[in-house]
């Protein structure tokens, strides 16, 4: 997250920032006022401290009746500063939560825009797929409505709940198993991490508050964790409170269940697996110093998209604007396949330079040549989700409705068709 002092020192600039995001930057100007009373109230309050410790060097000198004068004196004074050492916790409470929503300054070649309707393609690539038949949507090929359990899913969990069975269980199992090691060769660190985490990693990592409502809660007596809706988050924790060596940028990657309530999603997508509130995914997590952070960026992105080209998939990547980025992304690139049944793109990844809004919060450091501390950068990137399998599914259908298998997955799913 941003600090107070780069707020207050420099408050033009995220009043700037907030208009290019279109939110009112006059909570600027109340954090900054707020500020100032809890600089002033500080100085009062350690005034106090010293008034009441130099009690402890006086007293012993002090006749019975003086002493009594004095601990009534004192006592006035422990009053006082229990008051103001209370309006304190309660101040800094409410400065965190104002600039816990101050987003990270954006890229200077940002697309401006109140929403993603401002997203500007960056390009189109692959071969688009041409059928001499009308292609089906991946949820109305005969392999899902085998394999693809929605009715008994909805029993089970409620709406949008699933099972996947059968080969379209295997095959997805096929696809992470290949993006794994794709990316397990690139360097990675494959890690276990938690799903249900607590508040503090979520806030940390710049997904709260903001993103409160979009996740859901596991109550345990009197404490509450949150199931993570990727595994950035407990990837990025994991790192806290380290001055890593950053020769080379520690790369992180980990395969988890996901999960989102799909607050915004009311009413879109209701058929098929894009929009569900539990997921597998596989994340990417990069954390380097901050003038390798623009390279890792690409390097990341690059990456995601080499494994859509030797799949054979068409798509194109998205330079995503100043209203629709995310509050910790300094930038953020999606890449959206194409779905020919429907003739639109759909997101199969985001990609993030996050540079040192998690790090700042999550105190995550390295040695500069100077010899000093400094905050590292993080990104992350999309390894994998079944969106790629349903992209995977419309591309390559076949008249009869089977799916002809990338020649890349053949190794892992050991099949010419999914049927």
């Amino acid at each position: 997250m941003i600090s107070l002092n780069q707020i207050v020192e420099n408050p033009d600039i995220f009043k700037q920032e907030l208009s290019k995001r279109f939110k009112p930057p006059v909570i600027i100007d109340d954090i900054i006022e707020k500020a100032v009373i809890f600089k002033e109230a500080q100085k009062d309050l350690e005034e106090l401290r010293q008034q009441k410790n130099s009690f402890n060097l006086i007293i012993a000198n002090l006749s019975t009746e003086e002493k009594a004068v004095k601990l009534e004196e004192m006592k006035i004074v422990s009053d006082k500063i229990k008051s103001l050492e209370e309006n304190q916790r309660a101040l800094k409470t409410e400065l965190d939560n104002l600039v816990a929503v101050i987003p990270n300054i954006t890229w200077e070649g940002i697309p401006v825009s109140k929403d993603d309707s401002g997203n500007i393609e960056i390009g189109q690539f692959g071969v688009k797929p041409e059928f001499d038949f009308n292609p089906s949507p991946y949820h109305e090929l005969p392999i899902f409505k085998r394999d693809y359990l929605s009715e008994k899913g909805v029993e089970a969990v409620g709406f949008r709940g699933y099972y996947i069975t059968g080969e379209l269980a295997k095959f997805q199992r096929a696809l992470f198993n290949w993006a794994l090691d794709r990316i397990l060769e690139e360097g990675f660190e494959y890690v276990i991490p938690p799903i249900a985490v607590n508040y503090d990693v979520m806030a940390g990592t710049g997904f709260f508050p903001t993103g409160l409502d979009d996740v859901y809660e596991v109550i345990e007596g009197d404490r509450t964790k949150y199931l993570v809706g990727s595994s950035e988050p407990s990837l990025m924790f994991m790192e806290s409170n380290k001055n890593l060596q950053l020769a080379e940028p520690r790369l992180l990657t980990a395969w988890t269940s996901c999960f989102r309530k799909e607050i915004g999603a009311h009413g879109k997508d209701t058929k098929g697996g894009i929009r569900v509130h539990q997921f597998e995914k596989v994340e990417m997590v990069a954390i380097c110093k901050p003038e390798q952070s623009a390279q890792v960026f690409e390097k990341l992105t690059n990456f995601f998209c080499a494994g859509l080209d030797l799949l054979g998939l068409y798509y194109h990547q998205l330079e995503v604007s100043s209203g629709d980025i995310s509050i910790k992304n300094h930038r953020q690139i999606d890449i959206e396949a194409w779905f020919p049944a429907t003739q639109d793109f759909r997101e199969l990844c985001s990609s993030s330079n996050c540079t040192d809004y998690q790090t700042r919060n999550l105190n995550i450091t390295f040695t500069n040549y100077e010899g000093q501390k400094e905050l590292s950068h993080s990104l992350n990137c999309t390894g994998i989700t079944n969106r790629t399998m349903f992209a995977i599914m419309e591309q390559f259908q076949e008249i009869d409705g089977r799916i002809k298998v990338p020649e890349v997955l053949k190794k892992y799913y050991a099949k010419e068709y999914l049927e």
